[in-house]
């Protein structure tokens, strides 16, 4: 800006010595001027003091005014020093007298620099506002209970959710000491000795569960995160964290935890109480069938003995009552003891399982779409028995003529029915019963499913589910 064209030659050539990539714009009106800012953004404005009706202090005014930060070099040929200093204190970067042009690149190169760094300290200013900004506005956003701990002063800062866990009702930012107390007493010193180890650098971040002890009694079970911001030395100076309070998680895997230990202890007695009719089944079918027999037989026997003359007839009675007592001695034993299903299949044991029941009702055995490689052996003894319970349970209450079972594997689980036309029951009424007790817990063992669908007088559908997984 110089309305001399002598002196703006000097200046171009003096500028055009330096190795420098530059455009040089002269201007000698206001309207120039403002119209060059607009179009040129210049990265630097030497500027003469006194243009005719417009001065250097307007033309650094309307520089600023324009939030243009631009390096701004008064060059004069005669000015106070009161006005340089004026100048200065408006935002001027520097001023050169004219007879001392030589100065000129120095100064340009000192305000270009001066201008860059307070360029890069007003951005690095405006990203911590913005950051701050952005903290604060997440901080409220979230419902977890924000906290920031200055190491060097322990001052403390707390979102709204941080002073609503922790019972604090006063808006003022609560002390390091009144934090702690809130912890519960058997948590405290797993609290101190953590930012102990904070302090001295030997960790950067935790991960921990604290119970907090409310003014009211109350106690809070808080997932606490904190990780350290260490200062250019490596020191750790700030430490930010979250508490997200997870009580009712807690309370919740506490109550299924004594849902399930309710289930296994139920899941026992039924084991149990199974076992227990199975002996007194035992016992009943040894003294009211096996036994009778054979007491039978050792009647007929010993009055053989005494009369033995033409009563061989009793003798070929007794070899028939020893060959029921030997096929019931079997059915028993067959009932009472589970097949190794690593060494045998389970076709061929259901097949033998129906069997039994074939001279008493018609029992149809479909497992045409099993794959019998698929269930583990485990699970195999376990369809097993429920086929084998519900078979006993179809022949002692249902009355039925015609049972169907079939055994299918899919990709992820194997299904088993069973179908009866017997006399059918409430379920709601027979839920409670050993033997279906033992079909829903056999079942539910491997996370399967029961359905039992039965009426009076329509029979019983009886479906199992259990993944293969």
């Amino acid at each position: 800006m110089e309305d001399d064209p002598f002196d703006a030659e000097i200046i171009q050539r003096l500028l055009r010595k330096e190795p420098w990539n530059m455009e040089l714009t002269l201007v000698t009106t206001r309207n120039d001027y403002e119209t060059a800012l607009g179009r040129f953004h210049p990265d630097l404005i030497l500027a003469d003091n006194s243009l005719p009706q417009f001065d250097a202090g307007e033309a650094l005014q309307f520089a600023r005014q324009q939030s243009l930060y631009i390096p701004f070099i008064m060059v004069t040929g005669t000015v106070s020093e009161e006005y340089a200093v004026e100048m200065i204190k408006a935002g001027a970067d520097d001023y050169i007298l004219k007879d001392r042009l030589t100065r000129l690149p120095a100064a340009i190169l000192a305000a270009i620099n001066q201008q860059q760094a307070k360029k890069g300290k007003q951005e690095a200013q405006e990203e911590i506002r913005r950051s701050n900004e952005r903290f604060l506005t997440l901080s409220r956003l979230t419902r977890d209970a924000v906290w920031d701990l200055d190491l060097t002063t322990n001052s403390l800062w707390g979102n709204e959710s941080f002073h609503y866990l922790l019972g604090f009702t006063s808006p003022a930012v609560p002390a390091l000491d009144e934090w702690i107390n809130r912890i519960h007493p058997d948590d405290r010193e797993k609290m101190a000795s953590r930012l102990e180890e904070i302090r001295r650098g030997a960790i950067l971040s935790w991960e921990d569960e604290l119970r907090l002890q409310l003014p009211g009694g109350d106690i809070r079970t808080v997932l606490d995160r904190a990780y350290a911001l260490k200062h250019d030395g490596g020191f750790p100076v700030r430490l930010v964290g979250a508490l997200v309070d997870i009580t009712e998680k807690r309370k919740m895997e506490e109550e299924q935890m004594h849902s399930r230990i309710s289930q296994q202890k139920e899941l026992t007695r039924a084991i149990l109480e199974a076992r227990e009719l199975e002996r007194n089944t035992l016992g009943i079918e040894l003294h009211d069938n096996i036994n009778q027999i054979l007491a039978s037989i050792n009647l007929r026997l010993g009055y053989y003995l005494d009369e033995p003359e033409g009563n061989m007839d009793v003798v070929e009675d007794c070899r028939q009552k020893l060959v029921t007592a030997i096929r019931e001695t079997r059915n028993l034993s067959h009932q009472m003891v589970m097949p190794r299903f690593s060494e045998k299949s389970l076709r061929d044991e259901l097949y033998l399982l129906v069997e039994n029941y074939t001279p008493a009702m018609s029992v149809s055995l479909e497992v045409r779409k099993m794959n019998e490689k698929k269930i583990p052996p485990l699970m195999k003894e376990t369809l097993y028995r429920i086929v084998q319970e519900q078979l006993s349970n179809i022949h002692k209450h249902a009355k039925a003529s015609f049972v169907q079972i079939r055994l299918s594997t899919s990709s992820g689980s194997v299904e088993l029915l069973i179908r009866d036309n017997g006399v059918g029951f409430d379920p709601q009424l027979k839920r409670k019963g050993i033997g279906i007790s033992n079909i829903y817990h056999r079942a539910e063992s491997y996370d399967g499913k029961v359905e039992i669908v039965s009426h009076p007088g329509a029979g019983c559908y009886l479906v199992v589910h259990i993944p293969l997984s």
